[in-house]
């Protein structure tokens, strides 16, 4: 679960959608897989902004206008830590 999680989002770059489409599961089933890998330490929210106006994701350049919705499905933004990056290289 946690390899093909991983995949689908980092490795194909799908959107949390078409995640949930490829491994037969609700997107709101990726959005609590996306914050468990995050606890566990595969993933890390990202923010490239020294200053956002809200908690959306950082880098956004729409984040000014933002209306601060706290929803993880597409407010933030994430990275694959060296951890999950390990798991994503092996077979």
């Amino acid at each position: 679960m946690i390899k093909e999680t991983l995949k689908a989002l980092f490795v194909d770059n799908c959107t949390l959608q078409e995640a949930a489409d490829k491994l037969g599961i609700k997107q709101s089933d990726i959005r609590d897989r996306l914050l468990m890998l995050q606890h566990m330490g595969y993933v890390q929210e990202i923010c490239n902004n020294s200053s956002p106006k809200s908690s959306a994701c950082c880098s956004c350049t729409a984040a000014s206008s933002c209306s601060g919705n706290n929803d993880i499905s597409g407010s933030k933004a994430y990275q694959l830590t060296e951890k999950g990056e390990k798991i994503c290289r092996n077979k």
